[in-house]
């Protein structure tokens, strides 16, 4: 580590030889320092309300499935009573179809 008197000397050379000045450096990083704080606070909050955007956009996605679903589950339960039924529509056409035979050709 520099000694105190190593970095006053360090300090004045550079004053002297390329007129740099340390309060106006530690000035300078201050404020840099400020303005990436505040950047990234600014990136840290776009990040968020994108986030947030998105949660939105997904709640709405997820509204349109379940009423898809509840569609999908409408009709699957119209095809089960017509796959029920069937078998009875079936039955009654062929008793139909055997009495018109019996009473066309049954004589």
């Amino acid at each position: 580590m520099m000694s105190l008197n190593s970095a006053d000397a360090l300090r004045r050379k550079l004053e002297d030889e390329h007129d740099f000045n340390a309060e106006q450096a530690n000035g300078t990083l201050i404020v840099v320092d400020e303005m990436v704080d505040h950047g990234i606070d600014r990136v840290l909050k776009s990040i968020a309300d994108l986030e947030s955007k998105m949660n939105a956009r997904f709640d709405v996605m997820d509204e349109r499935f379940n009423v898809m679903d509840e569609r999908f589950k409408v009709i699957k339960d119209h095809l089960k009573t017509i796959e029920d039924w069937i078998p009875v529509k079936i039955g009654f056409i062929t008793i139909a179809l055997i009495a018109a035979y019996a009473a066309i050709f049954g004589s």
